[in-house]
Formats: C-alpha cells, structure tokens, sequence
C-alpha cells in the first residue's frame, strides 16, 4: 500500500513539474491568446514565412536558427509562451526546447497556423505584392496564344507535392505543346487573392488568353494530359 501511495505521489510531482508545456488545438489556443493578450505569441518559422502572413501580435523567433536557444532565453519563463509553425512539426520541436529551457507553461498549436487559417481565425498579412509574381506579368503569361497551365501550390500541401512533379515532367517532355507557370501560394498571397485562389492545389487551363478548365483539388496525369490535348 505504501508502495503505492508513493507511486501516485511520484507521479503526481512529475506531472506537475511539467507545468503546462502541451500541444492544443486552435480554440484553446485562441483562448490562451484571449487570456494572454498575445503577449508571449512565437512564430517559429523563417523570416520569409513570418513576413508574408502570421498571427496578430507574433513575434518572430526561427526555430532553424543557430540563435534560438539563446533568443528564448530573452522571454519571460514566468508568464505563459504560445508557439506555431506552419503546421505544427517545428513548433512542437520547439516545445521541448522550452522544457529544456525551463519554460513551464508553453503552449503549442496543434496543426501550425494552417489549421489556424483553415478554423477562419484572422491573420496579419502582406499584401503589398512585394518580392510577388506582379499581375501584369500574370496576364501577359497567360494570354499567351496556346496552352499555358497555372498551378497554384504550397511547400505544406500534400497533394500539391505529389502533382508538382508531374506537371513539371509533363512541361519538360510537351515544351512545344503548352507553358506552365507554378506559383507559391505563401509567397504570392496579393496575387491569389486578386484571382480568388482561397485553396491550394489549383489548376487553371487557358488557351489563347480565355480560361477553359480549373480544378481545386488533385488531377491525374492523364487528366491533365487530356484537358491540354497531350494524348
């Protein structure tokens, strides 16, 4: 019995030494952010990532950065620290370098500040066009006579890293049937908005300049092959 109770105390210590460092999903991390003010809110993604969009009142602290342990150390390990990433790998890394650090009441958002943007919650983000494909391009790209495929992709989605290849071999082995033209959705956000691109993949057909064929989610390859007329 004995063994017992010294068991449960035990466990009990070692639980409550964790504090409350654990990932949640994006209500209660809107909760926290509520509670907290955003006070101690760390985007742990690159510079670039953070400049195009993040959560408002973020501040940033890459996580790749050789620096990081040492710019943590700067916050305040009394007050609670919230984290995110783009989807969550990275931030949840992060959670145990806070532990190391000391840090007992950090929380993680569970799926990065996709999930985020996904659940409708609102984010601070450039759309200033800056370092962008400028749209005037965008047109002259895709008026041009013939085929011309767009792929709106993200590093992040799945499915857009699986076609990505494909359209890729199929514009090398058909040069002379139709252009392709990829574009980062993170990094071209004005220019999707502009074109009303609001999920990734997308896929958009033009021939001669007028749009004859757009998807939202994954095509095959012989989808695509029979939409340009490669078959």
């Amino acid at each position: 019995m004995k063994r017992k109770i010294f068991t449960s105390i035990s466990l009990l210590f070692a639980l409550s030494s964790c504090g409350q460092n654990r990932t949640i999903n994006v209500d209660e991390f809107e909760e926290q952010l509520i509670v907290t003010k955003g006070e101690q809110l760390i985007d742990v993604r690159t510079e670039q990532e953070f400049e195009k969009y993040r959560i408002k009142s973020a501040k940033n602290i890459d996580f790749r950065s050789l620096n990081f342990r040492k710019e943590i150390e700067n916050l305040d390990k009394n007050k609670p620290v919230l984290i995110y990433c783009l989807s969550g790998m990275r931030s949840r890394n992060a959670l145990v370098v806070f532990q190391e650090a000391g840090f007992k009441n950090v929380y993680n958002l569970d799926g990065g500040i996709n999930a985020w943007t996904k659940a409708g919650k609102p984010i601070d983000q450039d759309l200033s066009g800056k370092g962008e494909l400028p749209s005037k391009e965008y047109e002259t790209i895709i008026s041009s006579k013939g085929y011309v495929l767009v792929d709106f992709y993200a590093p992040w989605c799945a499915p857009c890293k699986k076609m990505l290849p494909i359209v890729e071999v199929l514009a090398k082995n058909y040069s002379d049937k139709f252009k392709l033209l990829t574009i980062d959705f993170d990094q071209n956000r004005l220019l999707a908005k502009e074109q009303n691109i609001t999920s990734v993949p997308c896929l958009i057909v033009f021939k001669d300049g007028k749009q004859i064929w757009s998807k939202n989610s994954e095509a095959s390859r012989e989808e695509i092959m029979k939409v340009l007329e490669l078959e």
